[in-house]
């Protein structure tokens, strides 16, 4: 039986455009930007086009808008030729995980499991996480932060659930079908 050394649920908040996210983030009510350490984007230039859609983290805890803004090697494109974007942010849902090499985990197995879906993330395609890992998913609106529960408003790509085994060298993944809460 393979160990999973590793679990987090990641909270993710989206989708949200440019602006929707410059908003949220700088909201005083809103969660620390300085907990959110990855994020997601889909983005086109208009209908005619294909989705581009890239995953990418930010170790540091001084605020995501370092990396998610024009300047972005990958977003800036889409953001300064106003295309059509949706930007989900992530943080650990335990302040605890966040740590540089659980970030990087997270984003290694993502990377790893949704290899032929990122159209704009060319580094780590080849690497494995280097643990066994269980990532459970929640996403929440950016208006009330209530959970999500339409496919259709989530990322294109993520499941709910995604697990790495490393003695076994095995990926799993897949949706909740019905969340019930307690009677």
């Amino acid at each position: 039986m393979d160990y999973i050394e590793h679990t987090y649920t990641i909270q993710w908040v989206g989708p949200m455009n440019y602006e929707e996210y410059k908003e949220y983030i700088n909201n005083p009510d809103t969660l620390d930007p300085n907990l959110f350490n990855l994020y997601y984007f889909e983005a086109r230039q208009d209908k005619r086009y294909k989705w581009h859609t890239y995953i990418g983290i930010h170790k540091q805890n001084d605020g995501i808008n370092k990396r998610v803004n024009p300047a972005h090697e990958h977003l800036g494109h889409f953001i300064r030729n106003n295309a059509e974007i949706r930007i989900w942010i992530g943080s650990f849902a335990k302040e605890i995980n966040q740590k540089p090499k659980n970030i990087d985990i997270v984003e290694t197995l993502f990377i790893k499991a949704y290899n032929d879906k990122f159209t704009e993330n060319k580094k780590k395609k080849v690497f494995l996480p280097k643990e066994s890992v269980c990532v459970i998913n929640t996403y929440y609106s950016k208006h009330k932060e209530e959970i999500i529960k339409r496919k259709s408003d989530k990322p294109f790509i993520f499941d709910d659930v995604l697990i790495y085994l490393e003695e076994t060298n095995c990926f799993m993944h897949g949706n909740l079908n019905e969340l019930r809460g307690a009677v």
